[in-house]
């Protein structure tokens, strides 16, 4: 803030003894910052510093007066116990534990702001003179009983400080003030007109005024859209502070939210580039935002409350990995363990239901292969939970406040890397959150944990952190959080028809008459343009520099200037012609160099991988060189309950052993019904996963469930096997070894019938998508049963085909035959001459796999962008989009790979 700028009055009073109040904590600090700034201009090295505070401060010093001299003991509530009162009274019990919603925390937080407006307007004891309608009837029955239970209880709403400080100065049982100055207030409401009226004689107001600098700059500035609007914006003040290294410039955004984000993105990238790495350090930038962030938002509070969820119970995975990723806690020489723990362990167990309890993640790490090292620090954890197996007993809030600090320090939280300023800010805001917690106990209530927890969750997401300003040259706030401040340039963004003037709504718990008797916002349409044209006016005063920016359209439509803006009559810009011209980029000649160097040879002819590596080169060299040599795999993780690939192995499982003992078509036919029925049963369970987690009697009913259904699908498949022709089965999930071209690869078949006159391959498949079509050309999408088709000898292969064992009309044989009857129903189109066939694959195999063996690594996908889609390399091979994509095509859901 220019001290240049300010009236002399107030710099006197900033020299003197003086009491300076201003309207905001932001306004009081700049302020005394700029007063210690000239301090040290003057040369001096130590100084009394400038009594100034805000409107707040000064109102809880005079009701300490009031404390220490013993003329009020009420107890001055705080936002939770005021929230707390006001809960009790909408759900209407005293105790509110197990009644306590969502619903009422939102009906309690709208009441406290009633309550707040009619005491701003002394309405409090109209409130039910007015109530016409039922919304206001009910909130001044609230509003009797809130007040009534205060004055039972010897308690002090905040909103009433203002009237209780102007009664005792009337009483003269608190001393009115001396030499206070006022500075850059706005509106007055009664309330806090009536309290100066009190102390008229020892104050005196001032406005923020700066006189308008020559050379100046105010002006109106067009955007073609909002993105373009930000970035001009940014651009604009790189160029300013460039210029005026010393100069502070004002950010206004009507809905911070909204725009953060982005904006805060565009400030990294423009104002403070050195910011853009990863992980570094963002405590001290060149810009601040006024609002803060829901505290629960932070990832170090977010892990301390997924800690007090954990001790009532399984928590869900997605949260049980961000725990053990967490550098908020344990230690941080085991964070790579914790990582592998959670990628390969507990990321890929055969959990049934998508959450875990911490003695069941301390089972699956003993295990692990890796040991339970890496979770060592949930061992202190596990004991300080055992020592509180008594969570459900009654406590008050305090003690839980307690427990929770226990519980952190269990954890070892805040981990044992040196905090950034912000992170050691948010641990000091955690404590002081738990303290707040602790003052419910001032009705003497014990509360179960569960209670406890969902109040301190409440209350985590209402409190906004912002860490203490540094005092950044670039301040972004909301043009009501501009109020007494002052700078060297405002730039007001967004300033639209929609955005100003403000839209002032009345409140729906208090009558329409007497909102509108005493002018409360959103009752006068008039009122309301005199108070945003006074607003407009302290904006325009505060700096001599000026913009207002706009953008010409949004996602919604086209936009309009604010006409209040528009009456200002100043020169408009298009944003394009904002900033000068940005020097030239560099440019640098493009060298293309040949990839001419050849891959080493195989280490082997064995390569593992079986029928993938075939399906991979088909589907892109890249791909297959990256996966299969290079070992650039994705983490597989199993999604809970049975997926698509723990149903097909089940299938696989069960059919394997029902023809184990059945053997062949004729032994089928000779079975009953319940026989077949009662076979598939056993064969079921025996296939089950010997490793699921089976927890209580959901878990139990899930798997019988699953069960069931296998059941029942597979007792219609059997009826198809019955449709054959006569077989008997010869193998089951038979290992082979096979040479193709330059490669050995190991394949696992899934079952051979003998037929007659030769044999007969089955793949069982349960996805929608296999389809014999997936065999043929070049490079066939599904070569694995082609493979298959090779082993054989000459002449003694009859079919092959997928058995797709999918419930309804999907369950259905498709593949090949050379003779009919093999596989009924079977389209006329699919008999041909299987030994042409299988050579015609063998030709297509074995140029794949000379390919493979030849390190053909080229990035061609087969099919632009299908192909792509599920691929884990497009980070390696950097493929240019806009070189391969000729058309819009919809992406496919991935199919079952069984």
């Amino acid at each position: 803030m220019p001290l240049a700028a300010l009236p002399l009055a107030l710099l006197d009073a900033l020299s003197g003894s003086a009491l300076i109040v201003m309207p905001t904590e932001a306004a009081s600090r700049s302020l005394r910052r700029a007063f210690d700034a000239s301090q040290r201009e003057l040369g001096l090295q130590a100084w009394e510093p400038a009594r100034v505070l805000s409107w707040g401060q000064w109102m809880d010093s005079l009701w300490s007066d009031l404390i220490v001299s013993g003329a009020d003991t009420r107890l001055l509530l705080n936002e939770a116990q005021e929230h707390d009162l006001w809960r009790e009274v909408v759900t209407g019990t005293r105790e509110g534990d197990e009644a306590t919603l969502g619903s009422s925390d939102s009906l309690a937080d709208m009441a406290r702001q009633a309550w707040n407006l009619a005491h701003a307007y002394n309405a409090t004891e109209r409130l039910r003179a007015f109530a016409t309608t039922h919304d206001a009837r009910t909130f001044a029955g609230w509003a009797e009983t809130f007040a009534r239970g205060c004055e039972q209880r010897g308690y002090l709403s905040r909103a009433a400080l203002e009237t209780v400080l102007r009664q005792h100065i009337e009483a003269g049982t608190l001393t009115a003030p001396t030499h206070v100055t006022l500075a850059g207030f706005g509106d007055w409401v009664p309330a806090r007109t009536e309290l100066l009226d009190a102390m008229r004689s020892v104050f005196v107001q001032h406005a923020m005024d700066v006189p308008l600098q020559l050379g100046a700059q105010r002006a109106i500035v067009q955007a073609d859209d909002e993105q373009d609007e930000l970035l001009a914006l940014a651009r604009w003040i790189r160029n300013f502070v460039e210029q005026r290294p010393s100069a502070r410039v004002g950010v206004l955004l009507p809905d911070m939210e909204k725009d953060r984000a982005e904006l805060e993105t565009l400030f990294r990238e423009i104002l403070a580039p050195e910011l853009q790495q990863i992980g570094i350090d963002l405590s001290s930038t060149p810009y601040e935002f006024s609002s803060g962030k829901p505290l629960s938002s932070l990832p170090m509070i977010a892990a301390a409350l997924d800690l007090a969820r954990w001790t009532q119970g399984p928590l869900e995975l997605g949260k049980v990995s961000a725990l053990l990723l967490s550098p908020y806690l344990g230690t941080s020489g085991g964070q790579n363990q914790s990582a592998q723990f959670d990628a390969y362990d507990l990321r890929q167990a055969k959990l049934l239901r998508p959450e875990i309890d911490l003695p069941s993640l301390l089972y699956l790490a003993q295990q692990s292969s890796r040991g339970t090292a890496p979770l060592a620090w949930l061992q202190p954890l596990n004991a300080f939970f055992k020592r509180n197996e008594n969570r459900g007993t009654p406590r008050g809030f305090a003690d839980w406040a307690e427990f929770l600090r226990g519980l952190a320090k269990a954890a070892n939280w805040p981990g044992e890397r040196p905090l950034t300023g912000d992170e050691f800010q948010a641990t000091i805001a955690w404590d002081h959150l738990l303290d707040q917690m602790a003052t419910l106990d001032f009705r003497g209530r014990r509360v179960s944990f569960s209670t406890a927890l969902r109040t301190l969750e409440r209350q985590a997401n209402a409190t906004l952190f912002a860490p203490p300003s540094n005092d950044a040259p670039v301040q972004v706030m909301t043009p009501a959080n501009a109020l007494g401040m002052t700078f060297d340039a405002v730039l007001f963004a967004r300033a639209t028809d929609a955005n100003w003037p403000p839209v002032e709504r009345s409140n729906p718990l208090l009558g329409w008459g007497l909102q509108a008797s005493l002018g409360m916002p959103g009752t006068s349409q008039p009122r309301a343009t005199e108070r945003a044209q006074y607003a407009l006016d302290r904006l325009l005063s505060s700096s001599s520099d000026v913009l207002f920016t706009y953008a010409r359209e949004n996602a919604d439509g086209d936009q309009r200037l604010s006409p209040a803006i528009a009456e200002l009559d100043w020169q408009q810009v298009a944003a394009r012609d904002l900033n000068p011209a940005s020097p030239a980029a560099l440019q640098v000649t493009e060298e293309i160099v040949e990839d001419i160097a050849s891959l080493p040879p195989l280490p082997s002819s064995n390569v593992r991988g079986g029928a993938r590596v075939l399906q991979l080169q088909a589907a892109c060299g890249f791909r297959a060189f990256a996966e299969i040599r290079l070992g650039a795999t994705e983490l597989e993780a199993s999604d809970a309950g049975f997926d698509a690939r723990e149903n097909g192995s089940l299938l696989h499982g069960a059919m394997s052993r029902f023809w184990e003992e059945v053997q062949s078509q004729s032994a089928l036919q000779a079975m009953s019904r319940d026989a077949r029925a009662q076979l598939l049963g056993r064969c079921i369970d025996q296939a089950l996963d010997k490793d699921l987690n089976i927890q209580g009697r959901w878990d139990e009913a899930y798997v019988a469930l699953q069960k069931e259904r296998l059941q029942r699908v597979l007792l219609q498949w059997l009826d198809k096997e019955m449709e054959r022709g006569p077989f008997t089965v010869q193998y089951i999930e038979h290992d082979e070894l096979i040479d193709i071209g330059p490669l050995d690869l190991k394949l696992r078949i899934d079952r051979l019938d003998i037929v007659e006159g030769g044999v007969f391959l089955v793949d069982y498949k349960t996805s929608y998508s296999s389809d014999p079509k997936n065999w043929l050309g070049e490079r066939p999408d599904e070569p694995q049963l082609p493979l298959y088709a090779l082993l054989p000898g000459a002449g003694e292969l009859k079919g092959l085909a997928f058995a797709k064992v999918r419930p309804g009309r999907d369950m259905k044989w498709l593949g090949y035959q050379d003779a009919e009857g093999l596989i009924p129903g079977t389209p006329a189109r699919t008999v041909l001459d299987m030994q042409s066939q299988v050579e015609e694959w063998r030709t297509t195999l074995t140029t794949l796999a000379e390919s493979f063996a030849g390190g053909d690594a080229t990035v061609h996908p087969k099919d632009y962008p299908m192909t792509c889609v599920h691929c884990a390399q497009r980070l390696l091979c950097r493929l240019d989009p806009t070189s391969l994509l000729s058309g819009t095509e919809e992406e496919e859901e991935p199919g079952e790979d069984n």
